[in-house]
């Protein structure tokens, strides 16, 4: 028959294990930096870091004010930043009372996102790489 106490220190041993296994993992690699267009801090956009290899995740995040930061997996990566500018409105629906949505248009050159020549090789720990980017 298994007590009250009996409960308490299977619970306790538990917390020991898996906070034991769980305070040894290593923290993920992080890579910050800024990004600049034309010598100018991108206002804001978003990078995305491809495995070169496709076996690991893909990372990604914001770009505020030129700076970006997030976790990513280690190793050589693809880099794609986008970043797009309002140049219109349309309708959402082709009805009458559709409402209307930004029509946006992307500013970076396709060279450092669908056809991206950017790469980055993330090693453990804090990475940081700056990209200057042109519009040319």
């Amino acid at each position: 028959m298994i007590t009250s106490r009996m409960h308490l220190v299977l619970a306790g041993i538990l917390v020991l294990v898996f906070g034991g296994v769980l305070g040894c993992s290593k923290a993920a690699p992080t890579v910050e930096g800024m990004v600049t267009l034309d010598g100018q801090p991108l206002e804001t956009g978003s990078i995305t870091l491809v495995p070169s290899d496709g076996k690991s995740q893909t990372a990604g995040g914001a770009i505020a004010a030129g700076k970006y930061g997030f976790e990513v997996p280690p190793g050589m990566m693809k880099v794609e930043i986008t970043a797009g500018k309002v140049v219109g409105k349309k309708k959402a629906y082709e009805t009458p009372d559709s409402p209307l949505i930004d029509v946006i248009e992307q500013i970076i050159p396709a060279k450092y996102n669908s056809e991206t020549s950017l790469s980055l090789d993330v090693k453990a720990g804090k990475n940081s790489k700056d990209f200057a980017l042109t519009s040319q």
